[in-house]
């Protein structure tokens, strides 16, 4: 099993030259509110804000088997994370108080941060919130043939490259996206994204005017920074004609 998910996640991996991380920068001011505009009826539906006032930030699956070997290439240089020490050890529990595995700290950092990870034994697992157990973060594991890329809102299942995390309060659970600064964009594997993600996610720091956009590795989020130039604002529409294939009617 820990290898068909490894491969799953290799497939979907690429590494190149650009670097960043989104922890440096979180706290991007937000602008000011904007009127909708019109409606494009053709193609891409209403924009949110005026033109690139959205802040754009990415997530991934934390990978323990990329916190073996000190400061690897595969995570990230900067950010709270970089003062972790490399050597130390935690435990996970879940909220039950079973005992889920003994990690390096830096991993375990990481997979709060994140929400969802896969561990070397192949298990995927998710953020179950803070607990009085070990690390005092608590975890669970995810059926893999539902939740191979973990979870998100409610039981909905990250999708690579198009799920992405928003404020409820702004974007509703489920609502097709057209992101335009997408559209076009290469993608580690060499295919074309059209433009259209889901609001699949939530997250506590996202608030308002941001998105994290699910990348699955650390060296895709490097490949797609490349590719769109450090662009860290997008444009996001609703009730654009050409993503209702991504809408879902599933109650989760």
């Amino acid at each position: 099993m820990r290898a068909v998910s490894l491969l799953v996640v290799a497939t979907l991996a690429a590494v190149a030259s650009a670097d960043d991380s989104k922890l440096a920068k979180e706290d991007v001011p937000l602008q000011a509110k904007a009127n909708l505009r019109g409606k494009n009826k053709l193609c891409c539906g209403y924009p949110l804000v005026n033109d690139s006032g959205w802040a754009l930030r990415f997530y991934w699956l934390a990978l323990e088997e990329d916190y073996q070997d000190a400061r690897t290439s595969t995570v990230p240089k900067s950010g709270r994370n970089a003062k972790v020490p490399d050597h130390t050890w935690v435990e996970l529990y879940t909220q039950d108080g079973m005992f889920f595995g003994r990690v390096r700290e830096r991993f375990a950092w990481s997979l709060r941060m994140e929400g969802s990870g896969l561990m070397m034994d192949g298990r995927v697992v998710n953020y179950k919130g803070a607990c009085k157990f070990g690390y005092g973060t608590c975890f669970e594991q995810l059926d893999i043939n539902q939740h191979p890329f973990g979870r998100g809102a409610g039981q909905r299942p990250l999708i690579p490259f198009k799920s992405v995390a928003i404020d409820p309060r702004v974007i509703a659970i489920g609502e097709p996206l057209y992101i335009p600064e997408f559209d076009g964009l290469q993608l580690p594997d060499g295919s074309i994204h059209d433009g259209c993600v889901r609001a699949d996610d939530t997250g506590g720091g996202i608030k308002k005017r941001k998105m994290d956009f699910f990348v699955v590795t650390y060296g895709n989020f490097r490949f797609l920074l490349d590719q769109l130039l450090g662009v860290s604002w997008i444009t996001p529409h609703i009730e654009a004609p050409r993503c209702e294939y991504m809408r879902d009617h599933t109650v989760w």
